[in-house]
């Protein structure tokens, strides 16, 4: 026979199932590049995710345009202002409302400690920074011939990525079978370097299958080099939609290959997906530049569809016999550029292509930009508005979990809480917890609690962690001190408590406090103390189980109806939460972490009787942000 609780148990692992589907990323959102199925030749579509038109405010197409301009030496031009460049759309011309210089040389800060990359959550905050450029080679080894081709594409990108990136700069190296979220970005030339050695060019080659892709290929032996065109082509698609999902920036993509191939059983597939491509990259700011490692001969013809590939995103196609210096443009033309703005006379809402014009009145210079964008159309605009609304978390829960998101790369001491609950005669009563994180030295914790009048109701060390005092309801001040051995300042940090009046409101509830059981022995420790230490974090893992604990104070208290709800960082109800009681009126959540997927959730927590209404949100992660 199953107890009630083994049954509440049970519906919350089933919930979880529903969940794992539901939470989405917790970082910038990776689309997978999958492969199109071997038996669909149609040329694939660019996903949905990846259009992304330009930003619209107060009802006016407000277009954003980068510009690389570069002298006659080859370097970059930076010192031009609005009065230099002329912007046409359409051949309007069209008022430039703001400019900026982008400047990045991939240079190092003296400051700067978060240089190793240590996961692709650390790549991604970096990637966000306006000063820190973005790089893909998109190694195409379907495209590439297998010895001469191959060989010198190594040697040049031997030579480039040892000794033209910058310390802080971002590249990830891959191939068509690399799915996004396995795109790795880093900072260490010398593994880029072992990654180039390995690459192989398999134009014609078939054997060995290197995936199950690739097996099921071999069962259409008439349509392989179609279907690798569709894997390659739709692989580009969902990398140029990653990126684009990382970094509102400029991004660069080297494409090394000979050609795309047919992607279809008719040419206009070919032209399809060459303008859903380079519509995608232009929406999301990303520049394509493409290497054909054969060289110059007189008996090759170099790719259209690459040429334009890059001519049209504002990049430049490389087909010479000195590729590795040749390469060396693409970090010039990210060294520097012009960021343009303008609202675009003919506010366009119609769906359609749109012609971009950039000329610099000052002569012999070079411009590159895109050569245009698409307008979302009415329904685009309003199914974007629809789609952002939906996946905006109400301000209280976005509030609630601001509370625990920290950068991945910033080194934390321990976790302060405070936590409110009614004392004698309905008086706040406000402890004070602090929890050292695993691996931190045991330094001096000091906290200052007044309120907005300057009065101070605790001002001292944290003797084993903990301190408990009363203080008025209204808003509580806290200030964590962090001290070093000898005594002087080392950290420290500025938080707020809202503090219940319990003995005017007719129903308040008090603080959850956690804790947190990471073996069994620990748990049955909880259980056991009467004042056990609470657990100060909202960080936990998946082997862990989390106790909560809360009462309600005020007149209706006595009767009133109790729900804790799980919510998914978006304010989704994903689970309801058992609650045992404890006498006179207090409950109890016990919650195996281990029944839950990872990312960052909260627990409502409400309490009614009548007209009567409280409710608190406790926040908190599974697994680390770098996981």
């Amino acid at each position: 026979m199953v107890g009630r609780g083994s049954l509440a148990l049970l519906s919350l692992v089933a919930a979880a199932a529903v969940l794992s589907a539901q939470q989405p990323p917790q970082t910038p959102p990776p689309p997978a590049a999958q492969a199109p199925a071997p038996q669909t030749p149609a040329t694939p579509q660019a996903p949905a995710t990846q259009q992304q038109p330009p930003v619209f405010r107060t009802g006016t197409n407000q277009v954003r345009v980068d510009v690389s301009v570069i002298d006659h030496k080859g370097e970059p031009v930076r010192d031009l202002t609005k009065e230099d460049f002329e912007v046409r759309e359409d051949g309007v011309a069209q008022t430039i409302d703001t400019i900026k210089l982008i400047e990045a040389n991939g240079a190092a800060p003296d400051d700067d400690m978060s240089l190793p990359i240590r996961s692709p959550q650390h790549a991604y905050a970096e990637a966000a920074r306006d000063d820190i450029r973005v790089f893909v080679i998109f190694w195409d080894e379907y495209h590439i011939g297998e010895m001469a081709p191959a060989i010198r594409a190594r040697a040049a990108l031997n030579e480039f990525v040892q000794t033209a990136f910058g310390p802080t700069d971002l590249v990830a190296l891959m191939d068509q079978l690399t799915p996004t979220d396995a795109i790795e970005f880093t900072r260490d030339r010398r593994a880029l370097a072992e990654q180039v050695h390995k690459l192989k060019g398999r134009q014609g080659v078939y054997i060995p299958p290197r995936s199950a892709v690739e097996e099921a290929q071999m069962y259409r032996s008439r349509d392989i080099e179609m279907l690798r065109a569709q894997v390659t082509a739709s692989a580009l698609e969902a990398t140029i939609g990653f990126l684009g999902s990382i970094k509102e920036g400029r991004k660069a993509i080297l494409l090394v290959s000979q050609t795309i191939g047919r992607l279809g059983t008719g040419p206009m597939d070919t032209t399809n997906w060459l303008e859903s491509t380079i519509r995608t990259a232009n929406a999301n700011n990303t520049t394509i530049y493409t290497f054909d490692p054969r060289g110059l001969d007189v008996n090759i013809r170099t790719s259209d569809i690459l040429h334009a590939l890059a001519d049209e995103t504002g990049g430049r196609q490389f087909s010479n016999n000195f590729p590795a210096a040749s390469l060396r443009e693409v970090m010039k033309n990210a060294s520097a550029f012009y960021l343009l703005g303008y609202a675009s006379a003919k506010n366009p809402a119609d769906g359609k292509f749109h012609k971009i014009a950039v000329h610099v009145k000052r002569p012999n210079v070079e411009v590159k930009s895109r050569t245009g964008y698409y307008a979302p159309s009415a329904t685009e605009m309003d199914a974007a508005k629809k789609k952002a609304a939906a996946n905006t978390a109400p301000p209280e829960i976005s509030n609630a979990l601001s509370k625990i998101v920290d950068a991945p790369h910033v080194a934390v001491a321990g976790d302060l809480w405070a936590g409110a609950a009614p004392g004698p005669n309905g008086t706040p009563r406000i402890t004070v917890v602090w929890t050292p994180r695993e691996g931190t030295k045991d330094e001096g914790i000091a906290v200052r609690a007044s309120g907005p009048g300057g009065r101070v109701y605790f001002d001292g060390p944290l003797p084993g962690g903990r301190a408990t005092f009363d203080a008025e309801p209204g808003t509580l001040l806290l200030r964590r001190h962090v001290l070093d051995t000898d005594g002087a300042l080392a950290d420290r940090q500025d938080s707020t408590l809202d503090v219940p009046d319990f003995a005017g409101a007719p129903l308040s509830i008090s603080s959850p406090v956690v804790y947190r059981a990471s073996t069994p022995l620990q748990l049955r420790a909880i259980q056991a103390d009467a004042d056990p230490a609470p657990f100060a974090g909202r960080q936990f893992e998946r082997t862990d189980r989390v106790i909560v604990r809360f009462s309600l104070a005020g007149a209706a208290a006595a009767d009133a109806t109790v729900t804790a709800t799980l919510l998914s960082r978006l304010g989704s109800a994903l689970a309801t939460l058992p609650l045992k009681a404890r006498p006179p009126a207090g409950y109890e959540i016990d919650l195996p972490i281990g029944s839950i997927a990872r990312g960052e959730y909260v627990i409502a927590i409400a309490a009614s009787r009548g007209a009567e209404q409280a409710k608190t949100l406790l926040s908190f992660r599974v697994g680390s942000p770098e996981q």
